[in-house]
Formats: C-alpha cells, structure tokens, sequence
C-alpha cells in the first residue's frame, strides 16, 4: 500500500525528517530552527550543471544508498558511476510513482521540500512527470511546498506556458477518478479501503482535504451553443501553496535569478548554497536586456562607463527570501565572511529576510589583526554564526501558511 511505501521511502531517502545533518536541497545543511519539516523525493538522479554540483552532498548520499545492496539499494541502481576520485552522476532519473501521491496521505500541515535528491526541472524529466508532481501538491493545497532548482531556464519557461495549467488539471482528473478513492484509512486508521469496517475519522478527514484540493480544477464554458464544458483549467494559478526558488553558488550564475524574477510564482527565493564568490542580487541579468535589482525589484541598464541608467522596462516584483551557506563534505571549498556579511547586508538594507545555514568544513578567524584567516576546522567547530549571531528569518508567507477555505 501507499502508506508502507511512505515508511519504506523514509527509510531509503525517499521521504525523511530533517535532523541536525539532514539533506538539504543540492548541498549538506547544519541549520536550527530546520526551514522545511520533510523531503519528497518523487524523482531520483540528478547531473551537474555548474561549478556548485562539484561536491553535490545528494549525489553522495544515493552512492551509499545503492551500495545498500537488497530492494532499497536497488532503487538507488545506475544512478551513480564510480569516477577515479569519487562517484558520478550516470544522468539517469528514476521516476517513483509509489511515492508520487505521499503528500496527500499527509493530513498534518508541513513544509515539504521537493527533490532534495533531484531536480525537479531536469531537462530528462517529461513534461507529464512534472504535471503529475504539480497535480499532488494542487490537491494537497494544505501543504507548502519548496522547490528548488538550477535548471531556472526550463522552470520558467513551464511556468510561463499557458497549456500547463490544462495539463495539470487532466492530471489532477485522473488522480481524483483512479487513485484518490483508494487513498482512504481503515477503521484502523492504516492505509487501505475506507470501505472495510466502520470509517476512521481520520480518513472523512482526509477526503474532504483531497476534494478542496481536486475541485481546484474546474470546466471552463466553451461558449458554443451546445453549451458543452471546454478543457479544464486552474485557479488559481500559479499555485499558492509552491515557493520556486534558484540555487547560485556565484555571481556568474545570476542569470538564474533573472529567469526566476521573470517567472510567475507565489513566493520567490535564492539560495546561495555552495557560497562560492561574492555575489551581487542587486545586479541581476534579465534574459529580455538589461539588468535587475532582485532585492527591490528595479530594473535598469548599463553604459559603457558602467553607469546605471532607468529603464523602460516594466518593474519585477522583488526575491521573498535570499538563504546562504557554505560547503561541507571532502573538498569543500571555503566560503569567505566577507561574501557573507556583504549579502546580508544587501537583504536587510532592502527588508528581504535572510537565513544562514551554516558555514560549512571552514571557518574564519581573526589572526591578530584587522584581516582574517580562513581554516578549516570542520563543520560542527565552524557553526553557523555571523557577527556573533545566527540568522534565521523566514518569510511569513512560508512560516504562517494557511490553506484556502
């Protein structure tokens, strides 16, 4: 059933708690308060795409999960190669469709981050595959959802798709006619048929949250004198409950914020994650000419003397949440305080919250003087503090979410 397939994938990786040392979205995380309550991992496999997946912590994490060897390691087979110093991807993706519907069997409200080991936006992934993902987290509207990704060009572009909300709907259609109605509790309250015995509160429960969530998709009037139903749509769209957000290691990659603050999303976030040079989210470039202030939303272009100048282009509404951290793992790289206090000032000069995660295998430490040195003393020495003090601001948005009535 579902249900064991829900404990069995908290048990292989699939689905599990954050701890003090949990995954985090493309890189390790030391963080308290934890930012998410859970990962789903209804797809599996990834491939690098930049300078920030040389050490990917997921990558090692599903190397040691196929080396389990059984049925849970079998999961986690092709994915990895073994390289001359250390695992590969094998850019295959495995698709886990018994995993695929875990959120709905979730009646509490939780903060669940998506494809902890995956991308959700991998270019190998079908476009179906992220319809039927969109199609869960719709109906599990009492859910917030965290996405994370570097592959911002083809989250954009789905997003921005005007047949996407149609497809979701279809997928949502057909979860609400073959698979919710076998997604009841037992009179015991464990996964299985709602018809054996007398019904568990829990599982009335359950249903009435499902069906707000599959009524999100409606029939829109094809207006013809047949009168008949045209193709199903969402509303709202884009989805309240998802928070799309960009992982950058660099100021090179900024580009993917561009595509991100061009992309339609309830709430939007960065996170810099492996922090791999200074970075500048208030020099943004746009896919469409020019440059962005992510943090206010301004838009402008620059001469040929590096002058900034107004633009006519229309505002973007600015980043929601910027989190940073450094690296941990074998070959971390250090990420310098500097870079660290220059971005948090950036964000609280212009009010966007900001979270630190940690600082990874190094630390810097004053030498004496007014310079720093930066050692490595690994992760749990080097902490999380900056100035003294931990950073922990979250968006109300995704701390208080509420479910529509």
């Amino acid at each position: 059933m579902l249900s064991r397939g829900g404990r069995i994938g908290r048990a292989v990786g699939l689905v599990s708690e954050p701890g003090p040392f949990s995954i985090g979205p493309m890189s390790p995380r030391l963080t308290s308060p934890a930012w998410y309550d859970v990962t789903w991992n209804p797809t599996v496999g990834c491939s690098p795409v930049g300078p920030g997946c040389d050490h990917c912590e997921a990558l090692r994490t599903v190397a040691q999960l196929a080396r389990m060897g059984g049925k849970g390691g079998a999961r986690y087979a092709g994915l990895t190669t073994t390289g001359r110093a250390r695992p590969e991807w094998s850019g295959e993706i495995h698709v886990r469709d018994d995993i695929l519907t875990w959120p709905l069997l979730q009646r509490r409200r939780r903060r669940i981050l998506v494809g902890s080991l995956s991308d959700p936006f991998h270019e190998k992934l079908t476009t179906e595959t992220v319809d039927a993902m969109h199609a869960v987290m719709t109906i599990a509207h009492w859910h917030r959802f965290i996405m994370l990704t570097r592959r911002a060009e083809r989250m954009r572009a789905y997003y921005a798709d005007p047949r996407a909300p149609a497809r979701i709907a279809t997928q949502i259609e057909h979860l609400a006619t073959a698979v919710l109605p076998g997604l009841g509790l037992s009179s015991h309250g464990r996964g299985g048929s709602a018809g054996a015995g007398a019904e568990h509160p829990a599982a009335a429960g359950a249903r009435r949250n499902r069906a707000a969530g599959a009524a999100q998709a409606v029939r829109q009037e094809a207006g013809s004198e047949g009168g008949e139903a045209g193709p199903a749509a969402l509303d709202p769209w884009p989805l309240p409950n998802i928070s799309l957000g960009v992982a950058v290691e660099s100021q090179d990659r900024a580009g993917r914020i561009g595509e991100l603050l061009q992309t339609p999303a309830n709430l939007r976030w960065v996170c810099f994650e492996p922090l791999l040079g200074p970075v500048q989210p208030d020099l943004v470039p746009v896919a469409d000419g020019g440059y962005a202030d992510a943090l206010r939303g301004g838009r402008f272009d620059i001469d040929w003397r590096g002058r900034r100048l107004g633009s006519a282009e229309p505002m973007l509404r600015p980043l929601d949440w910027v989190v940073a951290g450094g690296e941990t793992g074998a070959g971390a790289r250090p990420t310098d305080l500097v870079w660290v206090q220059d971005l948090r000032d950036r964000c609280t000069a212009a009010g966007v919250p900001f979270f630190f995660k940690q600082w990874g295998e190094w630390a810097s430490v004053p030498d004496g003087s007014v310079a720093r040195n930066v050692v490595r003393r690994g992760h749990r020495a080097a902490g999380r503090l900056i100035d003294g003090r931990s950073w922990d601001e979250i968006p109300t948005a995704m701390r208080e979410y509420r479910p529509r009535a």
